[in-house]
């Protein structure tokens, strides 16, 4: 999915709304300080990271450098919220460019924003917020009525935690396109129905993956755990046995052999079935030939299952202590919407983390 310049028909975007942008430009020097001025805004809150220098550097462009001097000359006040944990490298920027810096909660929460506001006077309809995140710039300037400006990253790398975002931003991004104003070409073209984009086409056969995945992984336990025998005794309490009398410290939640095996055939579940989602995603749903990065895609499918994996335990824990009813009830509800929101998360995180199929479409 390519980045796109324009500006978003925020009223469209529905439940998205508190994501979507005002309008993306590629790079901070295209920002239009005369169109910022003339649609009454007078306070410009920028990011640091990927907005105003690379992440990691301090060496400014000429270009930004030149755009933020002509926004000072123009009357503009320049306000810089960061999400940064190294503060010493902020003041530093800070001090180049002679910006004052906001500090409060991490955005998206509105503290920063809102800091920001009262120091200079300002109402939120007179600010702008310009950052490359949606997760974080454009989401907490949402949240406190401020118009946000998205812009594409830089070139480089980024903080790991960053990719993570990414996903998710890539999938919102790829409905909210949707909600852009049309250019004079773009008017011309006849959209693809919603249905039969790829993305919709992947994401079926991803399930049906998960279906067979899922199978695998309960099949293996209850092979290893019901039908394997050694020596007459059955797998699971010869093993259960060992690892009791073994390591009594981790297995002492274990009140019987079987209990205390069946974490071991949880992990070799797991791992086969998560095995099997990579061979099969990659051929089946990504269709991926290259086999140049097959060892990396492997490790990051792995990567991202688990994660879905924690979101799912999280999630699924939350709504049972929310749902009312019976207990059954509340766990098979809570299970599904873990399940539901974790396979989203999954799909994600393999097409545009471990895959990364938006860069070959």
């Amino acid at each position: 999915m390519s980045f796109r310049v324009g500006e978003f028909q925020r009223d469209q975007a529905g439940l998205l709304r508190p994501f979507s942008p005002w309008r993306s430009c590629e790079r901070l020097q295209q920002v239009s300080l005369e169109e910022l001025w003339n649609a009454g805004k007078r306070l410009i809150l920028l990011d640091v990271d990927h907005t105003i220098v690379k992440w990691r550097e301090e060496e400014f462009s000429p270009e930004v450098l030149d755009w933020i001097s002509k926004a000072k000359s123009m009357g503009f006040q320049l306000r810089i919220l960061s999400n940064t944990r190294h503060p010493e490298r902020l003041a530093r920027l800070a001090a180049v460019v002679e910006i004052p810096t906001k500090n409060g909660k991490f955005k998206p929460s509105p503290e920063m924003y809102r800091a920001a506001l009262a120091e200079t006077g300002c109402k939120p309809e007179e600010a702008v917020m310009i950052g490359d995140q949606i997760m974080t710039d454009i989401l907490g300037a949402n949240r406190t009525g401020i118009d946000g400006i998205w812009l594409k990253k830089m070139d480089g790398p980024e903080f790991f935690g960053t990719k993570f975002n990414r996903v998710i931003e890539r999938i919102i991004m790829s409905v909210l396109y949707r909600s852009m104003v049309p250019g004079a070409d773009e008017a011309k073209t006849t959209p693809i129905p919603l249905l039969e984009r790829p993305v919709f086409r992947q994401f079926g056969i991803f399930l049906v993956v998960g279906a067979i995945s899922f199978i695998i992984d309960n099949g293996i336990r209850f092979l290893l755990m019901f039908f394997l025998k050694s020596g007459g005794a059955s797998l699971s309490d010869e093993i259960g046995r060992w690892l009791r009398e073994t390591l009594p410290a981790i297995f002492r939640f274990a009140k019987s052999n079987a209990e205390a095996f069946y974490p071991v055939t949880a992990v070799i579940g797991s791992f086969l079935a998560t095995f099997n989602s990579y061979l099969m995603n990659r051929r089946f749903t990504f269709k991926i030939e290259d086999k140049e990065d097959a060892g990396k895609q492997l490790v990051k499918v792995f990567m991202v299952n688990y994660v879905g994996l924690a979101i799912n335990v999280v999630i699924s824990s939350y709504f049972f202590t929310v749902i009312p009813g019976h207990p059954k009830q509340s766990a098979a509800v809570a299970g599904i919407i873990g399940a539901g929101v974790a396979a989203f998360w999954n799909f994600a995180g393999q097409r545009y983390f471990a895959f990364k199929v938006h860069k070959r479409s």
